[in-house]
């Protein structure tokens, strides 16, 4: 077992104890392979705000408890041995419990929510949003320069701590920079709603899988659309929302366009023809967010651009994650709230609302 000096060992009882016996009220949602929890830690009369998370063995991957440990291992690796290790938009690991086929972590975090269920809310202001898109571009890209591929990217994955900046907290196919690739099934493509359509027919990982990804949470943050699973059948293709992206931008013509239909027909069709133009002239903002004060049209025609690019059929036509930020850096919301939304490159303050995100 690799772990830090300064890390906790915890037992699964002491887990447990945190998040109120992993009870439903402390549920805050599902990972790839395992589960997380809000929960506190009772320190003499100070109360410590953590999220737990464990790994179990899920039916749905046929994983391991050895490929669980492999994965608890990286992820220790990643948070306290890397050159990533302190980055304010990864979460602070405190400890660990490894115990026989009983895994988990403990994550120092004022936690706000998850960025899926905050998509949603009339209350996640645009200022918000763009601070989260800008500083989560600047971790990929970090990750990027360290030759590091996430590939299972997803809203779900990013806790919003109280101070509206993204935590990553998953990391279950890191591959890279000394990572070595677990993977329980050749299948296992990432994030549903957020893999890169070309994975399942070539196979062929890159950073642009990542940046796909990244463009599905861009249009997600843009225009309040999620990857609702229990919606798949109700909305079809369009439940995915670069698909619904792309049938906004590509206004395709044929009347006879049903939603249930392959990705491979007429869907891919639809968007080439809006490539043909390289313009995008409409943006994909929702109303809402158009009314906030800190909106500005010209950045809504920007963003949008630049999340469609991220979800380039052609992977080499996809921008770089250093082009990304670079992009973002460059809107007019960015250059006038400065002090609130380009990142900090040292570990985040505990908390507090920053003015105008709320």
């Amino acid at each position: 077992m690799e772990s830090a000096t300064d890390l906790v060992e915890y037992n699964y009882e002491a887990l447990a104890s945190f998040t109120g016996g992993f009870c439903e009220e402390n549920f805050i949602g599902d990972t790839l392979y395992g589960k997380v929890f809000r929960g506190k830690i009772q320190q003499g009369l100070k109360t410590q705000e953590v999220v737990v998370k464990i790994w179990v063995n899920c039916r749905r991957f046929a994983t391991t408890p050895e490929l669980q440990k492999s994965r608890l291992n990286n992820e220790i690796k990643l948070l306290t041995n890397s050159g990533l290790k302190g980055h304010p938009n990864l979460v602070k690991l405190i400890g660990f419990c490894c115990e026989t086929e009983r895994l988990g972590v403990v994550y120092e975090l004022k936690l706000l929510d998850t960025l899926e269920k905050l998509i949603l809310h009339d209350d996640f202001k645009w200022l918000a949003r763009i601070k989260v898109a800008l500083e989560f571009a600047c971790l990929l890209e970090c990750f990027h320069d360290q030759q590091l591929w996430h590939r299972s990217i997803g809203a779900a994955y990013l806790m919003i701590d109280q101070a509206f900046s993204p935590r990553l907290f998953d990391f279950p196919m890191l591959v890279g920079g000394g990572f070595g690739e677990i993977r329980s099934r050749e299948y296992d493509l990432g994030s549903d709603g957020y893999i890169d359509p070309l994975i399942g027919l070539t196979g062929a990982w890159s950073d642009k899988t990542d940046v796909f990804a990244f463009g599905v949470v861009l249009l997600g943050l843009i225009a309040k659309r999620v990857y609702d699973v229990k919606k798949r059948k109700e909305l079809g293709l369009l439940n995915y929302v670069h698909i619904w992206a792309w049938t906004e931008c590509g206004k395709p013509q044929s009347k006879n366009f049903r939603v249930k239909e392959k990705p491979q027909s007429k869907l891919w069709g639809m968007f080439k023809k809006h490539k043909e133009s390289q313009l995008i002239l409409k943006s994909l903002v929702d109303k809402s967010l158009e009314n906030d004060e800190h909106f500005d049209a010209g950045d809504g025609i920007e963003i949008t651009k630049l999340a469609m690019r991220c979800v380039d059929e052609y992977p080499k036509q996809r921008p770089t994650m250093k082009e990304v930020v670079r992009c973002l850096r460059e809107l007019d919301v960015v250059k006038k709230f400065s002090c609130f939304v380009l990142p900090k490159m040292s570990v985040a303050s505990s908390g507090g609302v920053v003015p105008g995100l709320t």
